[in-house]
């Protein structure tokens, strides 16, 4: 009677675990298309998770979007009708996973031009910078270039990196100790990610 009973469970659990490699091998890969501010997905599956994210700067349709988490830059620079032609795409990281509530700016290409003898741009960047500081790749000593950064607050911003991995947008930096709205907005437009 004894070895009956364990036969069976025996008999249950392989079936069991042939349930369980039979529906691993019968999953089909889910294929999520992001085109003109829709998404649509293969699997009819409706539990798809999104994620709100606010993009602005040199984009033909600037706004809020929600667009599937995991998600990267590139596929909302495409959601949001892509950007404009004077947007400077080099200065952002396209291949960037975009966070829940991020703001992404996207800048615009920066004109030098000839004003009585001194150089002059559009945007008003600092004459101090030939090119933007990158957070994601800078070192301190180049962070310590920036308005207002000054030693201990360079490496708070390295410890963040180090602690977080690469910031996705400029305005992260804001989750640093002793940078505020004030102090970015000296910062901005001499940063990068």
């Amino acid at each position: 009677m004894e070895k009956i009973k364990v036969k069976y469970i025996l008999y249950l659990g392989a079936f069991i675990l042939l349930l369980i490699i039979g529906n691993f091998f019968n999953k089909k890969d889910e294929v999520i298309i992001i085109s003109n501010n829709e998404i649509t997905s293969n699997s009819g599956d409706k539990n798809i998770d999104y994620i709100y994210v606010h993009i602005v700067g040199e984009i033909n349709e600037p706004g809020i979007k929600s667009i599937p988490k995991g998600s990267r830059l590139f596929e909302l620079i495409n959601m949001a009708g892509g950007s404009t032609e004077n947007a400077d795409l080099s200065k952002v990281n396209l291949a960037s996973v975009l966070k829940d509530e991020q703001k992404v700016y996207i800048p615009a290409i920066v004109l030098q031009s000839e004003h009585n003898g001194s150089s002059i741009d559009n945007i008003n960047y600092s004459s101090n910078f030939e090119s933007l500081i990158n957070l994601n790749s800078c070192s301190k000593e180049e962070l310590k270039k920036l308005d207002g950064i000054g030693d201990s607050m360079a490496q708070r911003i390295l410890d963040y990196r180090e602690k977080n991995g690469y910031f996705s947008s400029i305005e992260e930096i804001k989750k640093i100790s002793g940078i505020g709205d004030a102090k970015f907005d000296k910062i901005r437009e001499n940063i990068t990610v």
